[in-house]
């Protein structure tokens, strides 16, 4: 049996995550079962029952998909919304100051003798932004850039050449093998992003090994 794919978007609060994970479920995962957790290391914002128990709050957002956010034992609650939804697909939006390092290790440690796998990490960035965000926020965000297997360049119908150059020379500095999309999403087929962003399965394998590799280093 085929293994539950698990997706990462991550991207500071207005980037265009959300659009994204729209795009994506409206075009090349129409059809499938697929599971949106939205906030699980942040605050929820989601209306809807709350099951007290388990720490998962849900609600249906459209046929095949089931939106929720988890709180408490980040992996106890993915395991039960296995358990529970058997997906195709687990799409994970985090809060926007969280570490992605720190989710996709979260990630893994979860799925470890599941039928749950890490299937990619994407970071989603602002073009007219990209400066600004590394200035004020620092390690956070460049830890996204920095573990990311695609970055997708947001606002670039709006920002000038010289913005968009700029943000991809400076997110080169930070990751010099991830794929950069630059083409502003509403041009773009849902399945073609979709299959760029899995096309990069091999550079993420090694990206999250690079990751827990880290963590051992830092417990020794």
């Amino acid at each position: 049996m085929a293994k539950t794919k698990i997706d990462i978007v991550s991207g500071f609060l207005g980037a265009g995550k959300t659009t994204l994970i729209k795009k994506l479920l409206k075009e090349p995962l129409a059809g499938t079962q697929v599971v949106l957790i939205e906030n699980e290391f942040g605050e929820i914002g989601i209306d809807g029952g709350f099951l007290k128990e388990s720490g998962i709050k849900i609600r249906e957002m459209n046929a095949g998909c089931i939106c929720c956010s988890l709180v408490g034992d980040f992996g106890k609650s993915l395991k039960e919304v296995m358990e529970q939804y058997h997906p195709d697909r687990i799409l994970i939006e985090p809060s926007g100051v969280g570490k992605l390092s720190d989710v996709m290790r979260a990630v893994n440690n979860a799925a470890v003798g599941t039928d749950m796998e890490m299937n990619s990490a994407v970071a989603v960035v602002d073009a007219t932004k990209a400066k600004m965000y590394i200035r004020n926020f620092g390690e956070f965000f460049l830890n996204q850039i920095e573990n990311a297997g695609t970055i997708l360049l947001t606002r670039t119908d709006k920002a000038s050449k010289e913005q968009i150059d700029e943000a991809v020379k400076l997110l080169r500095e930070h990751n010099s093998k991830a794929t950069i999309i630059t083409t502003p999403l509403a041009e773009l087929d849902g399945k073609v992003v979709l299959d760029t962003i899995e096309g990069n399965n091999d550079l993420q394998k090694e990206m999250l090994e690079e990751v827990l590799a880290e963590k051992e280093e830092e417990g020794r």
